[in-house]
């Protein structure tokens, strides 16, 4: 099996840093800007003085000039949650390495990234609800407690998606960076949870990770089919017209997801296993306007 992670793919990474859409309120002096009032390097904006605000913010140049008083407002730099949301129902078994292996690899690598960019980093793996979580820290010492419970993942259950991400937001209260790595392989839907992150203000990137066999299945003649998540089975006749038949739902549900994230903004990539992790992060995610 490909190794987890190593020092040399590490490195590759050093040079990348996350680009967020919006301005965060997080508590520590990192590397993203919140437009939150005080001392910092950035001037924000101007508004009216106010009893109480600080007389060394007041701008005297534009009382003389206007005859009114303005304080000065600053954008900070501050850290940005980022939150890992890693599907590990049955389904991501299929492979090898396995889905699940190359969406863990994915989140150790988002995760340094955010420990290098002095964020706080947490990580959520769920099927059908939550599984052992590991609550945001900064600090790179933070890193091997991520990287051992990745390694630790077992592929099993069903999976829900809305029922993952509504935990989710029930265990956190603070918007962030959402990445949210699944095959998203489920008759559950996703629509709704997805809403509640947008609503919460979190910014979701949502990476499909597939594996060769979902795209271009080798089946052929007369084969037993075994659901990995319900057990169920199924002796199916494989030919031509299933295989197209195959094809045609699976670009369905490719182009539905699509759709419903495109509407809103939410940036969507394709991960197929046999594609190198460091090419989906130096080449997709950059292109795609997650990394720069």
């Amino acid at each position: 099996m490909e190794r987890f992670v190593d020092e040399a793919f590490l490195q590759r990474l050093a040079n990348l840093r996350f680009i967020v859409k919006g301005r965060r309120k997080g508590r520590l002096s990192g590397l993203h800007v919140s437009p939150r009032a005080g001392v910092s390097l950035e001037f924000a904006d101007y508004r009216p003085y106010a009893p109480g605000d600080d007389f060394r913010y007041i701008d005297w140049n534009v009382y003389g000039r206007l005859d009114r008083i303005l304080v000065k407002t600053f954008v900070h730099e501050t850290d940005l949650p980022i939150y890992l949301l890693v599907d590990t129902s049955a389904s991501m078994r299929v492979g090898a390495p396995s889905k699940l292996h190359y969406a863990a690899r994915l989140a150790a690598a988002m995760a340094y990234l955010g420990l290098r960019g002095l964020d706080r980093v947490g990580f959520y793996p769920f099927s059908e609800h939550l599984g052992i979580t590991v609550a945001p820290r900064h600090g790179m010492g933070h890193l091997g407690r991520i990287f051992r419970a990745l390694q630790d993942l077992e592929a099993t259950g069903s999976t829900s998606l809305n029922d993952g991400l509504v935990e989710f937001l029930n265990q956190t209260r603070e918007s962030g960076l959402v990445f949210l790595i699944s095959d998203f392989l489920t008759p559950g839907g996703y629509e709704e949870g997805i809403e509640r992150l947008l609503h919460r203000g979190d910014e979701p990137v949502v990476v499909q990770v597939l594996d060769p066999e979902d795209l271009h299945p080798s089946a052929s003649g007369t084969v037993k089919l075994i659901d990995a998540e319900t057990a169920r089975r199924q002796t199916l006749t494989v030919g031509t017209r299933t295989l197209r038949e195959y094809g045609e739902r699976l670009d369905d549900l490719r182009q539905s997801l699509a759709r419903f994230l495109t509407e809103r903004g939410i940036p969507y990539f394709v991960a197929a296993t046999d594609v190198p992790l460091v090419q989906l992060i130096h080449h997709d995610l950059r292109m795609g306007g997650v990394l720069r």
